[in-house]
């Protein structure tokens, strides 16, 4: 079937190359984004100096030397500048006993908070800008007084302390500021208008806090983005934390996104200095990450609550010195730069240039889809089917084209997605005892897997996918499609062939009464170990044992990119054992391919993680597929000895 459609192969690579422009242009966009940035927040900076009794610009000279590039601020609330020794606050009851030791004419204490007026100009007018907030003087002195019913609270966000800003830029530290969206769409605007006011060459990146986008569920949503992204604002996404409205935030801002990974040691107490270095280095290199958020452990020293949570805690305890977390953060600060490949660079992160991909490049990939499609449909030797499912993908192409929906290139993908692995061990499934004849079928099969895999990327192209908001959908139906479809088409031969035998599918108990072989069990033993390694390791949450995280981290460090355990340890190898078998019995052999389906479509699956960069998937898959055959190899080598042994014990 291969060979008499040569030509129709033809087309479908001609396509495909003529295509490249779309995948030529993501691969600059990538490999030109090189730089990355080290955050770390203004008040966990300004928390450590105090415990330290050290000024805070000592301490960022000590985190400048060693590499961060740029310091958060969030807005901060009356309560944040008590916490600074900026201001004192006193409720009413506390100000009227406090107005007991002292002579004043006016001694009307109305409920509310008082605020001592603040050293600094700035700071003064930060606390006068609050609409609510009057000026009452007490012993001819005065003070700030903030109502009990006043739509501010001590904890509402206020604004921006421009003194830490300035602080901050004088040490040559890029900002980045954090925003929180409020129901209250007057304080949003009002944090707009703060943000536009403030923007220069330093402040660039804004980090939402919390669990919504700035004016999620408001009808100026979109004008604030705008405004502020014309601005010359960026926004950051959060890895592994969506927030509400955070796409739609992303569409309107043309995916000017900056993917950032937070580490909090905090948290993850368990977390080395060595784990934090390699989770940082793993997400910039190979997850298109720009900015690594970065918390300074704290002691709880300065926590005012630590005494009450100590109450409901016994065992709680000040974990540390200031003095060593510090330490801890320059050692990962510096320990990163020296892990960090060479062609990434540490300072301000750059915004992907624009992934043009104009509408000819994705009408010549739907049409290699269709073509791709139409091949892959013969293994059911159907011509109707065949042209069915043909026309089928021809009618999902025509409907992207028309009703311009981003869900038919999705689905359009989803389906090569799926066939392509089917397809590529069904069509190679040629058995032989030669490994010249082996190696010719599994590279067919490789070769296959990689057409259908240069159609998806050539579809779900473009900012959007590279940033992750936009995405492939449906992996979870590649995992378990393909496996299904080969299980399908192993069962349908091993039928054909012990009907020729004489043996009925439906005779259950000949088949029970069949001779059971030492191999046989050591077949099926074997079998479901993988099943069982591969159910336990599929999705996000499989366990993974300390010793392969050992041996995962040293591939990574000595290859750059580790090749997936499933594909060069269990699919590809079983696929290569298979077809080795085949060459003995065909009957066994086929069974085996439910196990080498597996390399495949994991190899189309690592790159339907679209915001992982080309090169890197390509490099993984390489290694994959070397490491898979020579594994391979081992395996068949293993095969014959078991084979001639159980040959020895049938004699005797």
């Amino acid at each position: 079937m291969f060979k008499h459609q040569k030509w129709l192969w033809g087309v479908v690579i001609l396509l495909l190359i003529a295509s490249s422009p779309g995948l030529i242009n993501r691969w600059n966009v990538e490999t030109a984004s090189n730089h990355y940035e080290i955050i770390i927040p203004y008040d966990e900076i300004l928390i450590t100096a105090q415990e330290m009794d050290r000024p805070i610009d000592k301490v960022l000279e000590t985190l400048k030397d060693a590499g961060l590039t740029t310091v958060s601020l969030e807005s901060v609330s009356v309560n944040d500048l008590k916490d600074q020794k900026i201001v004192s606050v006193y409720d009413e009851a506390e100000f009227a006993k406090l107005l007991e030791f002292v002579e004043s004419e006016n001694t009307l204490v109305e409920k509310g908070y008082y605020i001592t007026i603040p050293q600094d100009a700035r700071h003064q007018q930060l606390l006068s800008d609050i609409s609510d907030i009057e000026v009452v003087t007490f012993a001819e002195k005065p003070f700030y007084y903030l109502p009990s019913m006043s739509d501010y609270s001590i904890n509402t966000p206020i604004g921006y302390d421009t003194v830490a800003i300035d602080t901050v830029a004088d040490h040559g530290f890029m900002l980045t500021l954090r925003y929180e969206n409020s129901a209250n769409e007057e304080f949003n605007e009002k944090t707009v208008d703060q943000l536009l006011a403030l923007k220069n060459d330093q402040i660039t990146g804004l980090l939402p806090s919390g669990e919504e986008v700035l004016g999620f569920g408001q009808g100026a949503r979109d004008v604030w983005i705008d405004e502020l992204t014309n601005a010359g604002y960026f926004f950051y996404t959060i890895e592994g934390n969506n927030l509400k409205g955070e796409t739609n935030l992303a569409r309107v801002a043309d995916y000017d996104i900056v993917r950032l990974l937070s580490i909090d040691v905090n948290k993850e107490k368990k977390l080395t200095l060595s784990d934090t270095v390699d989770r940082t280095t793993r997400a910039v290199k190979e997850r298109n990450i720009k900015a690594i958020f970065y918390h300074i452990k704290m002691s709880g020293k300065s926590d005012p609550n630590f005494e009450i949570k100590k109450l409901i805690n016994p065992s709680l305890k000040i974990s540390g010195t200031a003095e060593e977390h510090l330490k801890l953060a320059t050692s990962y600060l510096k320990n990163v730069q020296e892990r960090m490949p060479n062609q990434f660079t540490l300072g301000s992160p750059q915004l992907f240039d624009k992934v043009v991909v104009p509408s000819w490049v994705t009408g010549l990939v739907l049409l290699a889809g269709v073509l791709f499609t139409y091949l892959a449909s013969g293994i059911f030797k159907n011509n109707k089917l065949r042209l069915l499912g043909a026309l089928g993908m021809l009618v999902i192409a025509a409907a992207y084209f028309i009703l311009n929906r981003l869900v038919f290139l999705q689905g359009f993908a989803l389906i090569i997605a799926v066939i392509t692995p089917i397809y590529a061990v069904i069509t190679s499934a040629n058995g032989s005892t030669k490994i010249g004849k082996i190696a010719l079928e599994y590279l067919k099969a490789v070769g296959i897997s990689i057409i259908g895999i240069v159609i998806i990327i050539g579809l779900l192209n473009g900012n959007g996918f590279i940033t992750g908001f936009e995405t492939f959908r449906g992996v979870k139906l590649v995992y378990v499609i393909p496996i299904a479809g080969v299980f399908a088409y192993a069962a349908f031969i091993i039928k054909s062939m012990l009907s020729k035998d004489g043996v009925r599918i439906t005779d259950a108990g000949k088949l029970l009464n069949k001779d059971v072989k030492y191999w046989h069990v050591l077949v099926l033993l074997v079998v479901a170990a993988i099943g069982y390694f591969y159910i336990s390791r599929t999705g996000n949450y499989g366990s993974v044992s300390s010793l392969e995280l050992t041996i995962r981290q040293w591939l990574e460090d000595t290859l750059y990119a580790r090749p997936r355990t499933k594909e060069f340890l269990i699919g590809f190898p079983f696929f290569v054992l298979a077809l080795y078998v085949m060459g003995i019995s065909r009957k066994w052999g086929v069974a085996l391919l439910v196990l080498g389906v597996i390399g495949f479509l994991s190899m189309v699956n690592t790159f339907t993680h679209l915001h992982i960069p080309i090169s890197v998937s390509l490099l993984r898959s390489f290694y994959s597929v070397v490491l898979g055959f020579i594994v391979g190899l081992v395996f068949i080598a293993i095969f014959k000895v078991g084979y001639r042994y159980s040959a020895k014990l049938r004699k005797e």
